[in-house]
């Protein structure tokens, strides 16, 4: 893997292209959560490591001190033969995905609601101080002349005999739905136990989300990786539905997809995960194409 500072509009992306060289000063396995052949030339929380096992952001300090240095090569994580987790002094915290959709839905909202007053303000209906539209009335059409009725007698003329005419056989089609759905906030799926992925609302904690689900706290924190003691507002979980038995289950974590039509075997490939066990645990088939927005839980 070679790397190189792209021009343009870009100066600050560093470009990744796959070949023996590296050019010095860049960690060529610096990469994006869903890009590694692309990374930041600056410390930024999108740089993720991709020489450890999973993939995890890089804290920043070290992306300061080293990654992004010509000092790469005495790091620890880069010296070592077999891919592992990535030491908690160098982690770092991985970035918000949902500010982006919330300021998209405000401007939309805001565009159809200036929208209708602008229709209704053309039609008369309000009326807009400095906005002088015109308003169009209908106007009134000319008479329609009515014709004289002339009258005839009645003359009966003999009805045919009526003949009976076949009728066409209804048939009725039967579309079953698909049984496979992108993964989403409240959605259950999989089977033995069936697990949700729940986003924590206000007042949420522990005890009530084992009511709420009919679990335990212990198996919540059991089936999560590195689950905080205490949970905050908007924190993504993975949570089983009606037992508390998790003993088969690994620790899952939660990514939302980023890139459009990529297999779920290509996206294992590209994470470093088994790909049988991520189609096991979400419950896809085999050449599934991920969808922008879907969220995968990641066996760790």
């Amino acid at each position: 893997m070679t790397a190189g500072i792209s021009s343009g509009n870009s100066p600050s992306i560093i470009q990744m292209t796959s070949g023996k060289g590296q050019v010095a000063g860049f960690c060529p396995f610096l990469g994006f959560e869903d890009d590694p052949e692309t990374a930041l030339a600056y410390p930024a929380p999108y740089n993720f490591c991709y020489h450890c096992k999973p993939i995890t952001p890089v804290s920043l300090a070290h992306q300061r001190s080293v990654c992004l240095t010509r000092e790469y090569p005495q790091c620890p994580v880069y010296q070592t033969v077999d891919l592992e987790p990535l030491p908690r002094e160098l982690r770092g915290k991985r970035p918000k995905v949902h500010g982006s959709r919330t300021r998209l839905s405000v401007v939309i909202l805001l565009a159809v609601i200036l929208f209708g007053l602008v229709v209704a303000a053309s039609m008369g209906l309000i009326r807009i101080p400095g906005l002088n539209l015109p308003v169009i009335f209908p106007t009134p059409s000319a008479p329609v002349p009515v014709p004289t009725a002339i009258v005839t007698p009645f003359q009966p003329t003999p009805s045919p005999e009526p003949t009976e005419t076949p009728q066409p056989t209804a048939t009725v089609a039967i579309v079953f739905p698909s049984r496979t759905t992108p993964r989403a906030i409240e959605t259950p799926f999989g089977n033995d136990p069936q697990l949700v992925i729940h986003q924590l609302q206000e007042g949420e904690g522990y005890i009530l989300l084992a009511e709420k689900f009919g679990t335990s706290v212990e198996a919540i924190k059991a089936i999560n990786f590195k689950l905080p003691d205490s949970l905050w507002v908007n924190t993504i979980l993975v949570i089983p539905l009606n037992t508390d038995d998790v003993t088969a289950l690994p620790q899952f974590s939660v990514r939302e997809i980023t890139t459009a039509g990529l297999t779920i075997e290509a996206y294992a490939e590209r994470m470093q995960i088994d790909p049988l066990l991520l189609k096991r645990y979400n419950e896809l088939p085999d050449g599934y194409v991920l969808s922008m927005g879907e969220l995968l839980i990641i066996p760790n």
